[in-house]
């Protein structure tokens, strides 16, 4: 046999693979993007959690602020019974307190504060005696 006269070797044929990478990464992208979106959705949650949190916290401290106004015109005069007016506190913020005075049972005088911040409406009920 004569070398030359032998047939060649054909090349091996790879499968055609145009674009794989392409769609590869497309993939990563998605994914990636599809983990950053859920992670700012988590922490926007968070975000907003912790601001009602603050807010509902805030209202309350107004409501004491409320009743210890109240207490203020209860030492200076017992018989006070005139109660506070939407106050705001402090001046500018938006915030406010008022609270409500009546006669109680037994001598007692009873005291209703109302600390609003926002949407967040805190009511704090008090009862009080003079003298213990």
């Amino acid at each position: 046999m004569n070398p030359m006269n032998l047939p060649r070797p054909r090349p091996v044929r790879r499968p055609v693979r145009h674009g794989a990478a392409l769609l590869l990464a497309i993939f990563v992208m998605t994914l990636v993007s599809t983990l950053a979106v859920a992670t700012l959705d988590a922490e926007m949650m968070r975000y907003m959690a912790l601001r009602n949190t603050r807010q509902w916290d805030e209202a309350r401290y107004l409501a004491e602020a409320g009743l210890n106004d109240a207490f203020a015109q209860l030492e200076k005069n017992i018989s006070w019974r005139g109660g506070i007016p939407g106050t705001e506190f402090p001046a500018g913020s938006g915030w406010s307190y008022r609270v409500t005075v009546a006669d109680g049972s037994d001598g007692t005088v009873d005291l209703m504060s109302t600390g609003t911040v926002g949407n967040f409406t805190r009511t704090l009920h008090v009862t009080v005696k003079q003298g213990g």
